[in-house]
């Protein structure tokens, strides 16, 4: 059985780029966890939310290279310490 998932160098379901796009339009946190930043179509959604004024985070263990200006904040280490933090949970 295949995965529900967009593995590399395949395109994303058509309706699932156009419900993500149209969900950015009311985006005001866009988080990228986990992700080197850089595959297309996903690597672009970040400058949709930044448009409309959303605050644009990168939360990875590396650094995104080349780095996407598009994020302007850049939180680096692991995941399960940085979210509870970032949204809510203990300070950061």
């Amino acid at each position: 059985m295949r995965p529900a998932v967009v593995l590399f160098d395949e395109p994303l379901p058509v309706e699932a780029e156009w419900e993500c796009k149209k969900s950015l339009r009311d985006c005001d946190l866009f988080l990228a966890v986990g992700t080197s930043g850089t595959v297309s179509p996903a690597s672009n959604f970040v400058r949709d939310a930044e448009y409309v004024g959303a605050r644009t985070v990168y939360v990875n263990l590396e650094l995104m290279t080349p780095h996407n200006p598009v994020f302007r904040e850049v939180l680096l280490d692991q995941t399960e310490q940085l979210l509870p933090a970032l949204l809510g949970g203990t300070g950061c």
